[in-house]
């Protein structure tokens, strides 16, 4: 079972991303927030938490988002080397908030 396969149908609490930190297979799990997710939350009476989720591990970073009642992989970025994970966390976490805004590959080229 895939990492994100195995992430709850809803969004993330605090603590929950705390744990992801502690996994043995995750060096690093880090939410991103968006303006919409706190609208979105509101507006649905939604619990609140995580809508957004950066995961690193010693190859890739990947963004993640919650839509539709499921998590979906939004970018994933290969690194070779520790120097490269700044540059790939801050890709993923700009696809995810804009995902998050409901903008498309298509709406950015535009």
């Amino acid at each position: 079972m895939s990492l994100v396969a195995s992430l709850p149908g809803r969004p993330l609490t605090d603590g929950e991303v705390a744990s992801l930190n502690r996994a043995d297979s995750v060096e690093l799990a880090v939410a991103v927030d968006s303006e919409t997710d706190t609208a979105a939350a509101e507006g649905n009476a939604a619990a609140p938490g995580a809508e957004g989720l950066l995961l690193a591990t010693d190859s890739w970073v990947k963004g993640i988002d919650f839509r539709g009642g499921a998590w979906a992989v939004v970018e994933t970025v290969a690194i070779e080397d520790e120097s490269e994970r700044y540059e790939a966390l801050r890709v993923c976490e700009d696809a995810v908030r804009a995902s998050g805004a409901g903008e498309t590959d298509a709406d950015a080229t535009e």
